[in-house]
Parts: C-alpha cells; structure tokens; sequence
C-alpha cells in the first residue's frame, strides 16, 4: 500500500502538469504508472469521462439500481476546490448518436443550445472529498443514483432508460475541479466502475471504458481533459 501511495502522488501530479501523447496531448514527460484495471483521468472545464455499458443475455435495465466507482487522488488534487459546489454529479443516460469527433475525442456538448447537460444530470448530490472517506492516495467507492429521484431539477426523466432496455448504456462520471477560467484539472484514478444488478451480483456489469477509439467526454467546448490506460 505504501508503493501505491507513492504512485499516486508522484504520477497524478505529474498527469496534471504534463500532455499525454496517447490520448490527444503531446509529450508526456514521464512514463505514468496506473494500477491494474484503472484509468488515469485529468477532467478539466467541466468534463466528465464517458463509460459504457453492456448488460448480459436475459437482463434489462430495471435489474439494475445502482452504478458505483471507485477513484483515488492524490493529496494535491484533493485540495482543489470540486466543481458544481461539490455535486459529484452522474451523467446520463446518453445515446450513442449524442457523440461527434472533435479535436481527436467523441464529445457530447455540454453547451446549453446541444441540452446535453441539464436535461442529462441524473445524480446531483452533493459529495464533499471529507464526506466520501477520500484520503491521499487511498481508494473511495462513489455510489451512484441512478434513478432519477437524487437528479437536478433541469433533468428530462426521458433520459433514464425504459425499464426493457437492454442498452448500451452511456454514463458520464469522474470529479471535475472548478478555479477561474475552468482549466484546473482534477486528476484522479478511477477503477471498477459497475452497474449493479439489484439481485444477482454476478450479473453485475464492470464498464470496459467508452467503447469508442478516441477517448470520450461530455464537455464544454475546448475539450482540455486527458484519459489514460495502462498498456
């Protein structure tokens, strides 16, 4: 644990100051190690990572209740003031076609005139870092509402799937800081990001990321995040 804490601190500050040549940005100045089955996020002017999902033969969505994921910051990110006044917000759902190529990423618009922001916050609690149990370079577990009932007052209940839908399932998660000008990334591991069946945990769905080739984001436009995964 102590070899991870070390990772975290040295290799999320360095995410946070340096492009990654793999997911759009040029140069990266040192290799970035990410612990197995993680992603290495840096979300900056309001963005947040898309992962999708797959439910498996004879499941719809209304076996499901509830998303989690599970995420470690370094102390340095964990002193950033978070975005939306602490709303560590779900995204979603998104269908597929709310996607475009821009700047070597698929983006969904999170600019008003696109609605793919206030109609789209299905989970708007608010979450402080001391709240959630997060410490530096420590592992939290963010449980996700996926309902509807935690949603922001603008959300369109259209966008929560039909209980006979068998997806795919587009969600937008992730911690976003906030400062001036909105280009203070938060970087943050993230792992384990799971769709529960209410009844059978072997029928949970574990999201293998995006599912696109370019990495993926709901943002406002330019589109300054970063993702990263191991090799």
């Amino acid at each position: 644990m102590k070899r991870l804490f070390i990772a975290a601190i040295v290799l999320i500050t360095v995410f946070a100051i340096a492009s990654c040549a793999s997911s759009g940005g040029g140069g990266a100045q040192a290799p970035i190690e990410i612990p197995e089955g993680a992603e290495l996020l840096s979300l900056e002017n309001g963005a947040y990572a898309i992962f999708r999902f797959d439910l498996p033969p004879n499941t719809t969505w209304a076996n499901y209740n509830r998303l989690t994921a599970e995420y470690m910051l370094d102390e340095v990110n964990l002193k950033k003031p978070q975005r939306n006044s602490n709303n560590v917000r779900l995204m979603g759902n998104y269908a597929e076609d709310r996607f475009r190529t821009a700047d070597g990423n698929m983006w969904a618009n999170l600019a008003d005139d696109a609605g793919n922001n206030g109609p789209y916050i299905i989970d708007n609690t608010p979450r402080t870092f001391a709240g959630m149990g997060a410490e530096p370079g420590q592992w939290f577990t963010i449980t996700y509402n996926i309902t509807g009932s935690a949603a922001h007052s603008q959300f369109n209940r259209a966008n929560i799937p039909a209980a006979s839908a068998t997806g795919p399932f587009f969600f937008g998660l992730g911690i976003p800081s906030h400062d001036p000008g909105r280009r203070g990334g938060m970087s943050q591991f993230v792992r384990n990001v799971t769709l529960h069946h209410a009844t059978n945990p072997a029928l949970n769905v574990v999201s293998t990321g995006s599912g696109f080739e370019q990495p993926a984001f709901a943002s406002f436009y330019p589109i300054l995040s970063r993702r990263v995964k191991p090799e």
